[in-house]
């Protein structure tokens, strides 16, 4: 468990300021924000590399605020590995083992299995793909079993189509670890697969902290929500399959996504506002889900309208216009209107 409270942290003319951030026992926690946020600041204050000028840092109980980085029992993997390039996989690997004077042949075997490296432990950095220098890296940084795991954009080095299958792999190690983790990254995807916590940062300080479900359905600030791109998060149960497509139950109400799920899970389903088309009269399209829902709220901001829907069952949806397309609809408060998007840009983004 992590507590931080009241931290200041100074660099030059950038400075950080963090009132409160609680991480429980196996916490997965997500930092994003744009450059320039303080992001990997905060990762490295955490690990020992900046020195607060005021405020606490407590891991499982103990203030570590003032402890060097060898004494805190926290581990942290940048972005580009590190990799020590005259040492082989394996030295790599065993590398914290070593200047401890413990026995590490059979811990690096272990993890290099876990982490399906076992095959590499000969090579050398310079001859490694991305995602094989991140697994080197990650299980160089657990073989001393840490009590808190800090990344900084571990998957930014990999092209798209090895992200998935990295994620996975990472996620179901550290799961299996029960590591506390702290990840920052730009990638909205390692939230939704990875964390059960997510923090947004911006000028040095987090601007909202929660569960990710909470903080994408619930910005609670126009930053943040515009930063995310503010979806529609709907908690619902795997019904059926129909021609292709799974039906899944929201509160009552029938919705389809092309997207996979075994029959009777609880998921997570996202629906991006943009997606959602707004009419008076329900119409023949391609618009598999078309939900008659109360507008009860609109707002402009800028060049676009924020519709806030409720359905009879408290089914709630955020919808949003250009200004000319909410004055050709007549749009008012308390009118009832067809909300209608595809189930292809309906998005299970967490089977629970």
């Amino acid at each position: 468990m992590l507590e931080i409270h009241n931290l200041q942290v100074k660099l030059e003319s950038f400075r950080i300021k963090i009132d409160e951030i609680r991480i429980e026992d196996k916490d997965y926690l997500i930092i994003v924000g744009p450059t320039g946020a303080g992001k990997t600041i905060l990762l490295e204050t955490i690990a020992g590399f900046h020195t607060p000028i005021s405020g606490k840092i407590v891991l499982n109980g103990k203030d570590i605020t003032n402890l060097p980085p060898n004494k805190r029992n926290v581990a942290m993997v940048y972005q580009d590995y590190m990799l020590f390039p005259h040492m082989s996989v394996e030295e790599n690997i065993a590398y914290p083992l070593k200047i401890k004077g413990k026995e590490w042949k059979k811990e690096v075997k272990k993890f290099a299995k876990q982490l399906e490296i076992e095959h590499i432990l000969h090579r050398y950095p310079k001859t490694l793909s991305g995602g094989e220098m991140q697994r080197v890296a990650i299980a160089r940084a657990v073989i001393t079993k840490p009590s808190l795991l800090l990344l900084d954009e571990p998957f930014s080095a990999l092209d798209p189509n090895m992200r998935d299958s990295a994620r996975k792999l990472i996620g179901d190690f550290l799961e299996n670890m029960k590591i506390d983790t702290i990840h920052v990254t730009h990638d909205f995807s390692d939230a939704w697969i990875l964390g059960n916590k997510l923090a947004v940062m911006k000028d040095g300080k987090i601007i909202r902290f929660g569960s990710v479900e909470e903080v994408f359905s619930n910005p609670k600030d126009d930053f943040v929500a515009n930063f995310l791109g503010s979806t529609n998060i709907l908690n619902g149960k795997v019904e059926n399959k129909e021609n292709g497509l799974t039906l899944i139950n929201v509160q009552g109400i029938k919705i389809y996504t092309v997207d996979d799920a075994p029959i009777g899970r609880e998921i997570l389903l996202s629906v991006r506002p943009e997606n959602i088309v707004i009419s008076k009269r329900k119409t023949q399209s391609s618009q598999r889900n078309s939900i008659l829902l109360k507008i009860v709220e609109m707002r402009k901001e800028g060049h676009i309208v924020w519709i806030d829907l409720l359905g009879d069952e408290k089914l709630k949806l955020k919808a949003m216009l250009t200004p000319n397309a909410v004055e050709a609809l007549n749009l008012k408060n308390e009118d009832y209107v067809y909300a209608s998007f595809k189930a292809s840009a309906t998005k299970i983004v967490r089977i629970i």
